[in-house]
């Protein structure tokens, strides 16, 4: 990585990884932490994998609302907020949630209506209760509308403690419902989509106390228009992914069955913990590579490249890790019922790495007012992707599907960096992120290859903490300790 970052007092005063990084990370890794060691093992007991596929399927067919609902939250905040004064963004803020709201009803409605003449010609093995499951997955949905601006803002406004309250009370609310309904209620399936309402219920209610104090109840034509115009180039984008992310959940349940759909789903679950592990990283760095590029860097390149190298060092020990035991674990906490998953799960960890590599570049088009290239380019991506996931699953099965989305998605952020080059970014490829992946993609093809013992995968595992130990030893100090818990400015 090389990027010219001026320096000066101001921008060695404040970390790059800060108390911020903690209240990103802590709510996610405490979630992952209790969700595979509580969660997994109470909703693989009572429910099976064909019912896991049919909370999949149902829930790829609803998330079409969100692109098509979208106002692009993220990019026009990203466009226009550092550029705005104080009064600006409250106007901003109000006609953004005005029309995230008013999109997302208007869409709900069409689906919900169109859902019992569309939903037996997507579903193969249809049922008439799916209908009803499918309203509740639009309503969770509906409840979540809110999350989907004031997430963004609080990564903006460097509000880590606000962020990870919210996402702890949807945990919360969610995981709750869900194990009250299987073990407590005895509703099985029906537990899986209450979870969300409730989950976005808990969310409004605290996003409501959060917004109160930001927004102006004052419609404006011009932040209307700058919405339209900075936003509308994110819908074929949003859309594109989400049906790129959906078209793999369709073609295994049409061409396999809703059970391998239900493994494939639960090796998801896991991918799932792991990029919201990366969303900490990318939610501490974002602000970062915001003010880097808008030419007022708060950090010299020192501290970011170091930051960087520890991080990519700590993302290969962890998908060694995960490679050498997914196995084991998921077998001991689905009670073998869901063993399929475990060759799929050190893949979708490379999401990691790829997901990571990605965010100077994507910052950089938005700062750069390059969202239109941005949206259609990955527009093209996604078609392509597409096409590879159903090739791929039709001549390898579900291992082919799992592998060909994660290297769309490599292609996708491949794309980005070419165009962020193109147009004048500082940073170079992340060395880092190449080796990463290097490490684990061997790792992966000698346990699945070849077959180690317990012992061996064991003194790998000593090893490769051994080595994450050395180079992270000079952040075991107080004084370090204490500036990684300074409070972020």
């Amino acid at each position: 990585m090389t990027v010219a970052v001026p320096g000066g007092p101001r921008s060695k005063d404040r970390p790059v990884v800060d108390r911020s990084f903690l209240w990103f990370l802590l709510p996610t890794l405490l979630q992952t932490l209790i969700g595979v060691g509580v969660m997994v093992p109470i909703t693989t007991y009572y429910l099976d994998p064909a019912d896991l596929g049919t909370v999949a399927i149902l829930t790829a067919c609803a998330m079409l609302v969100t692109p098509l609902a979208s106002t692009g939250d993220n990019w026009v905040l990203s466009t226009y907020w550092h550029a705005t004064p104080e009064a600006g963004r409250r106007e901003l803020l109000f006609n953004l949630l005005l029309a995230n709201a008013g999109m997302k009803t208007v869409w709900v409605v069409v689906f919900w209506l169109l859902s019992p003449v569309l939903l037996p010609q997507v579903i193969r093995d249809y049922r008439p209760e799916y209908q009803q499951y499918f309203g509740l997955v639009l309503l969770g949905l509906l409840t979540g509308t809110l999350w989907g601006t004031l997430s963004p803002l609080m990564v903006i406004e460097r509000a880590p403690v606000s962020h990870a309250v919210n996402e702890s009370l949807q945990w919360v609310a969610g995981a709750t419902t869900t194990l009250v309904g299987l073990s407590v209620m005895k509703i099985g399936i029906l537990a899986m989509f209450l979870a969300p309402i409730a989950a976005g219920l808990v969310s409004v209610l605290h996003g409501f106390h959060y917004a109160a104090r930001r927004v102006s109840l004052r419609p404006s034509l011009h932040w209307s228009r700058q919405i339209v115009r900075s936003g509308l180039p994110a819908i074929p984008f949003s859309l594109m992914d989400v049906v790129a992310n959906s078209m793999d959940r369709f073609v295994i349940q049409r061409w396999l069955d809703l059970s391998t759909l239900g493994i494939y789903a639960h090796s998801q679950s896991y991918r799932g913990m792991f990029v919201t592990v990366t969303k900490a990283y990318s939610r501490t760095m974002t602000p970062t590579f915001l003010e880097l590029f808008a030419g007022n860097p708060r950090q010299s390149q020192q501290q970011v490249e170091e930051t960087v190298s520890l991080w990519y060092l700590c993302v290969a020990a962890g998908g060694i890790l995960v490679t050498l035991f997914s196995a084991d674990v998921i077998h001991l906490l689905t009670h073998g019922k869901f063993d399929r998953a475990a060759e799929l799960v050190p893949i979708w960890f490379l999401l990691v790495c790829v997901h990571s590599l990605a965010i100077p570049y994507t910052q950089y088009l938005l700062t750069a007012r390059r969202s239109v290239l941005l949206s259609w380019s990955s527009v093209l991506m996604g078609m392509s992707t597409m096409g590879l996931v159903a090739a791929a699953t039709w001549l390898f099965g579900v291992i082919g599907a799992t592998s060909a989305a994660v290297f769309g998605a490599f292609a996708l952020h491949g794309m980005r960096f070419f165009l962020a080059r193109r147009f004048g970014c500082p940073y170079g490829i992340e060395p880092g992120a190449i080796w990463s992946m290097a490490a684990v993609l061997v790792v992966y093809m000698v346990t699945y290859t070849v077959g180690l013992p317990f012992s061996v995968k064991v003194l790998m595992a000593i090893a490769v903490i051994a080595v994450v130990g050395v180079k992270t030893a000079p952040l075991w100090s107080w004084q370090v300790v204490a500036r990684l818990w300074s409070a972020p400015r």
